[in-house]
């Protein structure tokens, strides 16, 4: 008697999970992440100042710019005073699938820089933090990446979108999963902090302006990393 009994719970329970995996599916489906239901990420106001490198960065908004889709990017502009000064625009995009929040998209609608000024030698790569782009126009340097809420910085698509791609051997974020299996969410964490630094080049030591332009560039970079705004 106890073998039919335990293979009978044995298939109940193995229904009651092939049960609850094509619901999952089922709702996935019906509830198209494109469909009007998925969420908005939560709000978020950038901080009036920053301390980076014992510098106290004072901060204004920017003017918000709005894309085809409907979603807005907020920004807001810093300035680091020394050693020498150093402006920083910094956008927040959260639709990074629709909005393409490369240099080379995002550079034309938030600067007056070419897109031109970007040749592939610009771009550079640090191991653990990731790609940015280093390059002069005119009598300016700039330093531009899109800080991401995991993985690498990027520059380009390809790179933000294999970044922001749900990792198979990581697993998928706990805090993504619940919100996707109800419809509010995709499983794709797509936003971005799109950032430029610029600052007046040198023309007497060029290579010492772009040098301490990439050091603060990385040290912006590494403290939007720890401060990223929540999902």
């Amino acid at each position: 008697m106890m073998l039919p009994i335990a293979n009978f719970a044995r298939q109940s329970l193995l229904l009651l999970l092939c049960g609850g995996a094509i619901g999952v599916l089922g709702n996935a489906v019906i509830n198209n992440p494109t469909k009007s239901s998925l969420r908005e990420p939560a709000a978020f106001n950038f901080p009036p100042s920053i301390e980076l490198s014992s510098q106290t960065l004072v901060g204004k908004p920017l003017a918000a710019h709005s894309f085809e889709n409907g979603m807005v990017a907020r920004g807001m502009s810093y300035q680091y005073p020394h050693p020498q000064r150093i402006d920083i625009q910094i956008r927040y995009i959260t639709d990074g699938v629709a909005n393409r929040p490369t240099m080379d998209a995002m550079l034309p609608v938030f600067t007056k820089v070419p897109i031109t000024a970007l040749q592939p030698s610009t771009m550079k790569e640090q191991s653990g933090l990731g790609f940015y782009s280093l390059f002069v126009d005119k009598k300016t340097a700039y330093f531009g990446t899109c800080i991401n809420p995991q993985g690498i910085t990027t520059v380009t698509g390809d790179q933000f979108h294999a970044n922001s791609n749900p990792n198979p051997l990581t697993g998928i974020p706990i805090e993504r999963l619940l919100p996707w299996i109800m419809g509010r969410q995709t499983l794709r964490d797509s936003r971005c902090l799109w950032t430029v630094l610029s600052t007046p080049l040198d023309r007497a030591t060029p290579d010492a302006t772009i040098k301490t332009l990439e050091t603060v560039g990385v040290t912006w970079i590494r403290w939007w990393q720890l401060h990223f705004p929540a999902a």
